[in-house]
């Protein structure tokens, strides 16, 4: 079956949300939870970092930091290349991240990833690898989507500030649903722990449609 959206509309979807899914709520998350644990000059992996701009407002909150993105998109890097960056750009990487993080072994205080680990059924290997390129007191942060029934997925996509391309197809929420409904709560907080991961915070939001958890190594 083909794909909900080819690459140069998922990454206008990105971008064009980019303002509602990372609002002051989760900038004050960042700040209270994440920056207080960071070197000053911290590393920082965004895995499935799409058309960069996460990386974009990290590089204008924290300046010193050296940032590293891994995408297997072409098309999402192109645009990440393009943006007017203020300071150095991040190291931008085209990476199949199902084969593994292309980084050695404890190089990040912070690996992030914004509604990227859904995209995955089976997604411990992939947070294996997260602990392996993480620094022993380095945190992870991962953005996601959460299950909730069909009714409330469609009535989400009806606020602002909607899915784009949506009037004009009123199939596209639904061949979305099914990527974006994986996980309930109770899925990923088990998902995180079988990974070896703690909870530090967690932040619902949208109405439940997304979490925020920041996770810690599980102590030995």
């Amino acid at each position: 079956m083909a794909q909900p959206l080819k690459d140069e509309e998922l990454c206008k979807l990105m971008v064009d949300t980019h303002g509602a899914r990372f609002d002051g709520g989760i900038w004050d998350a960042f700040d209270n939870e994440v920056v207080p644990e960071l070197p000053e000059e911290p590393s920082i992996a965004d895995l499935g970092c799409g058309p960069g701009l996460f990386l974009f407002d990290l590089c204008q909150r924290l300046p010193a930091a050296h940032l590293y993105g891994f995408e297997a998109s072409e098309t999402m890097l192109d645009f990440a290349e393009n943006l007017s960056w203020s300071t150095d750009n991040p190291r931008l990487r085209n990476s199949d991240l199902s084969l593994g993080i292309p980084a050695p072994d404890r190089q990040f205080d912070l690996v992030s990833m914004n509604f990227f680990l859904h995209q995955f059924e089976y997604p411990l290997p992939l947070l294996s690898e997260t602990l392996r390129v993480l620094r022993e007191r380095g945190l992870v942060w991962v953005y996601d989507w959460v299950r909730r029934p069909l009714s409330e997925y469609l009535r989400f996509w009806e606020l602002d500030p909607g899915l784009p391309g949506g009037a004009d197809d009123p199939s596209l929420a639904y061949r979305l649903f099914a990527s974006h409904n994986r996980f309930t709560s109770e899925d990923w907080r088990y998902v995180f722990s079988q990974a070896g991961l703690v909870t530090v915070a967690e932040l619902p939001r949208a109405g439940g449609q997304h979490a925020l958890s920041i996770l810690r190594r599980q102590p030995h």
